[in-house]
């Protein structure tokens, strides 16, 4: 093996250990039986970026339905949302290990394509969760989905920009910061946006929609610049929770807390903090543990040979002060 090749698995190996992901031992173990790692099923989870404690949490529900069945799972994840080459490396790495099905929350719809193609000749089956793989490259590449697992992107944006819309009274300027464009899952949150905002028939203007590529700093900066070109700015809708608490960091720099309000997608504890604080209105919860455990679930059944639906939703829920408030009296009783 030459020091290329040890460099690409060493780097993936300390990728890996981002995530601690059961491999099925302790199930064996409780039941009184030796694991037997040749007979259990090896499921490869390959997802997005390390810097978004959404892909820890869709981990752990991944891990959860891994020990219960008692199966094999490695958990992989990219540094960086725009680190599209290196997911691609990922999934070749799983599929020269032979898995026995890939998970795959893509970086970039389309550039995933051509890796799993590879996984698909070794007929390993593929299961899409959370960002779907664009439905007419895939086809046009002869590459078969088993299932997308997932919620509906357009229809979770369209509601947490509806509630920024009623807090800024209905009317007046607003901007949008999107994720990687191109991407399906931010591709259909800007049309849930749009949708939103069509539908005050002209009460509120766009005054910008610019993409921070699902990244914090990128959308303080990004933020900054929105804010100076347009100081009479009621709200913004951002994507993603990362972006947004980049977002309110450039808000509170400018004054304007409370003055030009947040909405945001993706329910992460920093959304939950900044709501509670009164710096953003609202998220809109995913549920991506259910995805991580819908998806070991579905790929035990693919390597089972049982029928898959080819589409498994899952929930947008609105999250807002009140929600959260309701939620911690719930915990208390």
């Amino acid at each position: 093996m030459n020091a290329a090749v040890w460099k690409t698995m060493g780097f993936l190996f300390s990728l890996a250990l981002f995530f601690s992901c059961s491999d099925g031992k302790e199930a064996s173990e409780q039941k009184g039986k030796a694991p037997s790692r040749a007979k259990r099923p090896h499921i490869a989870l390959v997802m997005k970026a390390i810097s978004n404690p959404f892909f820890k949490t869709m981990a752990e529900g991944a891990t959860r339905a891994a020990r219960q069945a008692d199966v094999q799972l490695t958990c992989l994840s990219i540094n960086k949302e725009t680190d599209f080459e290196e997911q691609a490396k990922m999934i070749e790495s799983m599929t020269a290990q032979r898995v026995d099905a890939i998970i795959i929350a893509p970086a970039d719809s389309v550039a995933v394509i051509s890796p799993l193609l590879e996984a698909q000749k070794r007929n390993i089956p593929i299961i899409n969760i959370d960002n779907r793989i664009d439905p007419a490259a895939a086809t046009s590449a002869g590459l078969k989905v088993l299932t997308f697992i997932g919620p509906d992107n357009a229809a979770g944006a369209e509601k947490s920009t509806a509630y920024l819309i009623e807090k800024i009274g209905g009317k007046g300027k607003i901007a949008m910061l999107e994720g990687i464009r191109g991407a399906d899952n931010a591709e259909q949150r800007k049309k849930g946006f749009l949708r939103a905002v069509e539908k005050t028939n002209g009460a509120v203007q766009v005054v910008a929609m610019e993409t921070a590529e699902w990244m914090t700093d990128l959308g303080e900066r990004k933020m900054a610049g929105i804010l100076t070109r347009h100081p009479d700015l009621a709200g913004v809708f951002c994507a993603n929770d990362s972006m947004a608490v980049g977002a309110i960091a450039a808000i509170k720099s400018a004054g304007k807390i409370g003055k030009v309000r947040v909405a945001a997608y993706d329910n992460l504890e920093s959304a939950q903090q900044a709501i509670l604080a009164g710096e953003m209105d609202a998220t809109i919860e995913q549920h991506p543990d259910l995805m991580g455990a819908l998806g070991v679930e579905n790929a035990l059944k693919a390597i089972r040979g049982e029928p898959i639906p080819p589409e498994i939703p899952v929930p947008t829920d609105l999250i807002t002060a009140e929600t959260l408030k309701q939620q911690k009296q719930a915990g208390k009783q």
